[in-house]
This record gives structure tokens, sequence and C-alpha cells, in this order.
């Protein structure tokens, strides 16, 4: 599943000229509290960086930064949609999109509304997700760095709808635009979702480059559920090609990386896939 990267809030500059004024010490402890979430997300502390993340919000919250509220939301709703809580990263990202009280930028709106589209992906809430990637698109506008993410999750739904065609029409524009931002995890998304698209299509053929291109990046991040993501793509790939030995060793694999990481909904997919062999 597509995942955003975290932002980091950094202190304003002054010209090279002249020293910086002083940040005030609010925005000081927000930058902070930010910088150890980042920090203990990148270790996959996510209950830990939750809670930080949670601060940075409060203080900002409360000098009514809007722009620091809106990035540490999003940040936090995506600690907790990795420690597994789904529910508490839509609530996290609603903040942003339904908050009466405090005018948000577009831009930090439209990356709340992607993110709200991802999680109604991942739950199978088509429409929804649909009309919340339609927000986002709008706000974004022209030349919108958002475009790649944003054509990820179409094709994705694509998929889900069973329109093979269009999904691969829109992992195909994805892939161009995270590549041209060189943004690895994007790139590797778009990868698996045209191996899926190719896949759903009747050309298990095709697979197999881009699911190995995108294990290779995933395995570079580091990203388990991704991993786990690609080996079964593969497996499939090869099981629908006729070569049951690969696909058993594939699908094994991706057995053990989920056990590892202790996913048990990924642990009852692969083993679904390996009985059925």
């Amino acid at each position: 599943m597509l995942r955003f990267a975290l932002f980091v809030v950094a202190l304003l500059g002054g010209c090279a000229s002249q020293p910086p004024p002083a940040a005030p010490a609010k925005r000081v402890q927000a930058i902070e509290a930010n910088n150890r979430g980042s920090a203990l997300f990148q270790r996959g502390d996510y209950g830990a960086a939750a809670t930080e993340f949670r601060r940075a919000v409060e203080i900002e919250r409360s000098i009514e930064n809007e722009e620091g509220v809106a990035a540490n939301l999003i940040n936090l709703s995506i600690a907790y949609q990795r420690a597994g809580d789904r529910v508490a990263a839509r609530a996290a990202v609603a903040e942003v999109l339904d908050n009466p009280l405090m005018r948000f930028p577009a831009g930090r709106v439209a990356e709340a509304a992607l993110r709200s589209a991802i999680l109604l992906t991942e739950e199978r809430e088509v429409d929804a997700a649909a009309k919340a990637l339609e927000r986002s698109r709008a706000l974004c506008g022209a030349r919108c760095p958002l475009s790649g993410k944003i054509d990820n999750v179409e094709a994705q739904l694509a998929l889900l709808r069973g329109r093979q065609e269009e999904a691969r029409v829109a992992a195909q524009r994805a892939l161009a635009a995270n590549r041209s931002r060189s943004d690895r995890e994007e790139v590797a998304n778009s990868l698996r979702l045209l191996g899926g698209a190719a896949l759903a299509a009747g050309r298990p053929a095709e697979v197999e480059p881009l699911a190995k291109e995108a294990l290779e990046i995933d395995k570079q991040l580091a990203v388990p559920a991704k991993i786990f993501r690609d080996l079964v793509l593969l497996g499939r790939a090869a099981k629908a090609r006729g070569n049951a030995e690969d696909a058993a060793q594939l699908l094994g694999r991706a057995l053990a990386v989920a056990r590892a990481a202790g996913d048990q909904a990924a642990v009852a997919e692969v083993q679904s896939l390996l009985a059925a062999r």
C-alpha cells in the first residue's frame, strides 16, 4: 500500500549576510517534538513516534500555526497506519479535512485528502476513496507535486474495480512522475501496480521484471510490508505461468517475511495461496 514520507518541520533561516532571528520558544519545542517523532519512526517505533507527533500538534495548535498543525497531523496519520491503527490514522487526517476552526494551506489539505484516499482504499471503500482522491487532485492544482502519488492511488482503485487498462495507464503516468522526482518508494509502488495490472489482464510474463525491480527498491528501503507484496506478486505470476516450484519458493519467502514482521493477516493470506496450489 501506498505511503507518504514524513514531514520534518524546519526552522526558517534569514539572509546569509546576517544571523537568522531567534525562533520563538514554542516553535522550537514543536520542531524538536517533530524531529524526535521522525527519528523514532525511522527506527520502527511507531507508537512512540505517534506520541511525539501528537505533542507537536498540540504545541502548534496552541500558537495557531496551521502549517505545523497540518504537517504533524499527517505525520501522525502515517505513524498510526504503520502501527496498524487505521481508525486513528483516519481520525488524524480528518482533523485537517473537517476542521471548522483552522484554515489550513491548500497544499496540506490536498496531502490529507490523498492520505484519506489511501486509507479508504486499504479498506476497499472505493467510492469514498475516489471522492477523496478527486478532492486532493483539485486542491493540488497545476504541476502538482503529489501527481505521482495520486496516479498510483488512481491505478489501485482501477484494479479494485477490475479496470486493468485504466490501471495500467494511471500506473505508467505515476511511474514517469515518480522517477522524475526520484521518489523511490513511489517508484516501487508504480512498478508493483503495473505488475498487478499485467497479471489481472492475463499477461503474467510481464510481471517478473516489474516486481523484481520493485523488490530491489523495497529491500533497500527495508519495508517488510512492501517486500511481502512484491514476493506475493512474483509468486502469483509464477503460478499463472505454470511454474509451481518457483511459485512455492516465492510464496514461502513471503510467508517468512510476514511471520518475522508479526503480520497475522499477511500470514493468513499467503497460507491460503499456498494451500490453493
